[in-house]
C-alpha cells in the first residue's frame, strides 16, 4: 500500500495535541533504550523534528535523515524508503521512531536498515499497532488523508518476522501507549496512565517499541589438507567410512627375509 503525505498535514498533526503526548511519552521510552548503546553513528528518522533524548546516546556522533517530503524538517539529509545515501555497514544503530509507518515500503526500508548496520549493530523501532483502538478508529478513518489515519502500519509479529529473515536477533519489544489516542480527564493524567502501563503484554497497546540486533553466522573455514606421508611399516591403516559401508583395513606389508 502506498501513502502520500503533504508536508502541512504532517506538521499539522505533529504540532497537535495527540502528537505531542504521544511524542513526549515516547522520547521518555526511547530515553532508556538508547542510553545502553555504544559505537561510532546513530541514524534517525522518525516523527519527532526535536528527538532530544538522543543526547541520552552514548555514540559520538547522531544524525537525521527525513524523507523527501518531508519539506521544512531540519535533517542532516534526505532520502528515499529504498534507497538511503549512506554506504554499507556504516552505521551502530538506526532508529526508525514510526519511520515504518510513513512509508509506502517499509519492508525495502528496513533492508536499507540491516544493509547499512554494521555486525552486532541496532535498529530500533517505534510502531503502530494495528491489532489496538488505534487500529479500530483507524479504519474508521478509511477514507482520510490526515494523519495518523492514513499510515501504513507494520504489525510487531510481521516485523519480527522480517527482522529474522534478514538475519536479526529480537531481543525486546515493548507495548506502549495504551489509552492514546484516547484521553481520560486530562493530558497529565493521560500520560501518567500510559506510563504505568507501559510493557502491559495482556492490554491491547497502541504502539510498539522493538529492538533488534544484526547477527553475523559464523564461518568455519575449509583448511588445505597437509601433505602426508603414506608409509606402511607393519602398522594396520585406520578404516576408511564411505558412503554405503566401512571398507576393511589394509593388509599390513610384510618384510621378506631370504
Amino acid at each position: 500500500m502506498g501513502i502520500r503525505i503533504k508536508s502541512e498535514v504532517y506538521q499539522q498533526w505533529v504540532n497537535s495535541d495527540s502528537a505531542r503526548r504521544l511524542l513526549a511519552l515516547e522520547a521518555g521510552w526511547l530515553r532508556e533504550v538508547v542510553a545502553d548503546f555504544h559505537g561510532q553513528h546513530l541514524l534517525y528518522t522518525g516523527v519527532d523534528n526535536t528527538p532530544r533524548f538522543l543526547k541520552r546516546a552514548r555514540l559520538r556522533h547522531y544524525f537525521r535523515m527525513a524523507p523527501v517530503w518531508a519539506k521544512g524538517i531540519d535533517c542532516d539529509a534526505r532520502m528515499q524508503d529504498d534507497a538511503w545515501p549512506l554506504a554499507n555497514e556504516s552505521v551502530d544503530v538506526v532508529v526508525l521512531q514510526h519511520g515504518l509507518d510513513l512509508s509506502a515500503r517499509p519492508h525495502q526500508m528496513i533492508r536499507e536498515a540491516a544493509r547499512v548496520l554494521v555486525p552486532s549493530g541496532y535498529v530500533v523501532v517505534v510502531g503502530f499497532s494495528p491489532l489496538s483502538v488505534f487500529g479500530v478508529l483507524r479504519r474508521c478513518f478509511t477514507l482520510s488523508t490526515r494523519l495518523p489515519w492514513v499510515v501504513n502500519s507494520v504489525g510487531a509479529s510481521r516485523l519480527s518476522d522480517w527482522l529474522t529473515l534478514l538475519d536479526f536477533k529480537v531481543e525486546s519489544v515493548t507495548p506502549v501507549a495504551h489509552l492514546w489516542p484516547l484521553r481520560l480527564l486530562s493530558e497529565g493524567s493521560s500520560r501518567r496512565f500510559d506510563r504505568v502501563l507501559a510493557g502491559n503484554p495482556w492490554l491491547p497497546a497502541n504502539a510498539y517499541i522493538m529492538v533488534a540486533r544484526k547477527t553475523v553466522a559464523g564461518m568455519t573455514p575449509i583448511r588445505p589438507r597437509r601433505w602426508q606421508l603414506n608409509t606402511d611399516f607393519g602398522m594396520a591403516v585406520p578404516a576408511v567410512r564411505v558412503a554405503g559401508g566401512t571398507l576393511p583395513p589394509a593388509k599390513s606389508s610384510q618384510l621378506s627375509s631370504d
